[in-house]
């Protein structure tokens, strides 16, 4: 890799504590930065979890791997009309061309939120250049591909337009990027004048896609037809859950919401990330995510009961069978003596 190469890929993903799920409670089991690194520069202990500098090689896989997007690694792609279409480029720096907008650590750094947000502009053609994926120690990530494949799938069961890869040599992928940059540099003046021509054939530099793109699941950027895949859904085992809440309480997107009137679980499956808290929190394996599924259930009902021990109301999913006269504190095994729930 040549130095100016290295000098425009080699940046480091930026982490925002306060979304990562470790900072909300300490039994997180995720591990997709860690998992998905191949310079093993992320490290998760007791501790913490921090990034070693010196063996990060700024791929930016960590950033779509993480479920609440507190990786932040900002690509500047390029853009170009072709025809009727407003495209995006993209090349790894492994693919041979030159530095500059597009040129991108690896093409699988491209994550769903990337896919999704263009979408949402009216991108729907991706050119992309690449080297051999196979013998790249990068190429075991989920590649952009098969996020696209996902995607598609979920989009063509709603009847809307599918996005369209093309694979480009180095050489096309240069000129066009060419072609591109010499609008860039033009004048301010020129700028409006082909920009009222031309519209989209600009490299834009703005980062205002990823910047929504981390505050947004990627299930709200979908466009309608909630029956249909998801990227994240909500599972519950009414027969196995308790009704402890425990799952409401922790989720960061309010993807399980716990309602008054009725009572139940409101699952609000386009908010959820998949980040895992809900089924790290219940110790009875009755919640989980499911990556592209379709929805089984938008609500949980539930019943609501008048604990015989401790007095306090409790409910329970109306559809598990219910014989206790306890709450779920109260019914444990071996319970403490005189333990009573405390009310806020």
């Amino acid at each position: 890799m040549t130095d100016r190469v290295r000098e425009k890929t080699a940046q480091l993903p930026q982490l925002d504590a306060a979304h990562c799920v470790h900072s909300i409670i300490e039994a997180a089991a995720c591990r997709a930065c860690v998992d998905v690194c191949p310079q093993q520069a992320w490290r998760l202990d007791d501790e913490a979890l921090g990034l070693v500098v010196a063996a990060c090689d700024g791929c930016g896989l960590c950033a779509p791997a993480c479920p609440q997007q507190a990786i932040q690694f900002p690509i500047e792609f390029g853009y170009r009309r072709i025809a009727n279409a407003h495209a995006v480029l993209a090349a790894c720096e492994k693919a041979g061309v030159k530095p500059g907008a597009g040129a991108i650590g690896c093409l699988s750094a491209i994550g769903l939120n990337d896919l999704l947000a263009h979408y949402q502009d009216g991108r729907q053609v991706w050119l992309l250049a690449h080297g051999d994926c196979a013998a790249c120690p990068r190429g075991q990530a989920e590649s952009v591909f098969h996020r696209v494949e996902q995607l598609n799938t979920a989009l063509r069961q709603r009847g809307r337009p599918v996005i369209v890869l093309r694979i480009v040599s180095s050489a096309s992928w240069d000129r066009l990027i060419a072609e591109s940059d010499n609008d860039t540099l033009s004048t301010r003046r020129s700028f409006f004048r082909s920009l009222a021509h031309n519209p989209g054939v600009l490299v834009a530099t703005s980062q205002t896609a990823a910047t929504e793109a981390q505050l947004t699941a990627p299930g709200e950027r979908l466009p309608g037809g909630d029956d249909a895949l998801l990227p994240w859904v909500v599972e519950f085992d009414a027969q196995c859950c308790i009704g402890c809440d425990a799952c409401a309480k922790v989720c960061p997107q309010d993807a399980i919401h716990l309602n008054d009137i009725p009572p139940a679980y409101v699952l609000r499956h386009r908010a959820c990330t998949g980040c895992g808290l809900c089924s790290d929190v219940c110790q009875q394996h009755a919640v989980w995510p499911s990556n592209w599924a379709q929805p089984l259930r938008n609500s949980l009902p539930l019943l609501t009961h008048r604990c015989r021990s401790c007095g306090v109301n409790f409910h329970t999913p109306a559809q598990r069978r219910f014989d206790s006269q306890q709450c779920w504190i109260c019914s444990r095994k071996n319970p403490v003596r005189r333990l009573y729930q405390v009310m806020p």
